[in-house]
């Protein structure tokens, strides 16, 4: 049996008006340490940001396994299953230098295994492979998602501030290993070699820009902190291409790693065309109408 030609036309209509209701992608935020009342010592906080003005909502403290408060220093979402991995700060007060998965929701991590090299950021590439840097050795290195394990790639070099990695949609990776006014440089992932790229300008602070990640639509965004106790933070842009920085808001002090990963049901909604929704009914309700009339008309 073949549809006539408008029916055709319909489910047309209706196969465009599907893909309405793709899942939000939220920008997390998480901290190495929140302060209250007067103790310096408490875990890190995990927080939804507003991208339009770098404005953060705490959402809970990190803990692992609910009880062990934990600093947080650098997070990434695996591409394909969309779990949120972070790992630990040197200074986190509980299990530092781990790598843990997170809930988004609640803040919870459950503990994938221990580093053994301090990384101050973290990354994924599209292939699923988690990558940190490594500021004492200057290098890039690779995590095992089973273990926690980094594995050092390339020569090591001089030790230098904790610098942010960020990889993009064709797979070049970008560091800051020269804090917020050296360069922004790109290291080769297969073999740690580093290419120096452009001088950074503009940074609200001249200290570090200590985790970055690439948004959605390719915007390469940045945490610039004091390097302070407490440390002041801004969320930031950087132009890949010239360097130059721009300020969006500021973030909680301490505030440290950042990726956008898929919202929670607390976090973030379902970002929904509700044009398309209308447009998708509509369809749907012609081609049933007009598949009726067919069958009548051929009886």
């Amino acid at each position: 049996m073949r549809l006539p030609a408008w029916g055709r036309v319909v489910l047309l209509a209706c196969a465009m008006a599907l893909p309405c209701t793709a899942a939000a992608q939220t920008l997390y935020a998480a901290s190495v340490r929140s302060i209250a009342e007067g103790d310096d010592m408490l875990g890190g906080s995990l927080y939804a940001v507003t991208l339009a003005t770098g404005s953060a909502a705490v959402i809970a403290p990190i803990r692992l396994d609910g009880t062990s408060p934990l600093g947080i220093t650098g997070l990434a979402a695996q591409p394909s299953t969309g779990v949120l991995y972070g790992i630990t700060s040197p200074l986190s007060r509980t299990h530092p230098l781990a790598l843990v998965i997170l809930n988004p929701a609640t803040g919870d991590a459950r503990m994938v295994g221990p580093l053994r090299l301090a990384g101050s950021d973290i990354a994924f590439n599209h292939a699923g492979i988690l990558f940190t840097w490594l500021p004492a050795t200057h290098q890039l290195g690779v995590v095992n998602l089973e273990t926690g394990t980094v594995t050092p790639i390339g020569t090591p070099g001089p030790a230098g501030p904790p610098a942010g990695l960020a990889i993009d949609a064709n797979g070049v990776a970008y560091i800051t290993p020269k804090g917020a006014t050296g360069t922004l440089d790109t290291v080769d992932i297969a073999t740690g070699t580093i290419r120096r790229g452009p001088t950074l300008s503009g940074a609200p602070f001249d200290s570090n820009i200590n985790s970055m990640t690439f948004s959605p639509s390719g915007l390469l965004l940045a945490v610039n902190s004091t390097a302070g106790s407490p440390a002041a933070t801004r969320l930031i842009t950087i132009n890949t291409a010239s360097g130059a920085i721009a300020s969006i808001g500021t973030l909680p002090d301490d505030t440290d790693g950042i990726a956008f990963a898929m919202g929670s049901d607390k976090s973030a909604e379902k970002a929904i065309d509700w044009r398309n929704v209308a447009l998708m009914t509509l369809a749907v309700i012609g081609l049933a109408l007009g598949l009726i009339g067919w069958a009548v008309g051929r009886k």
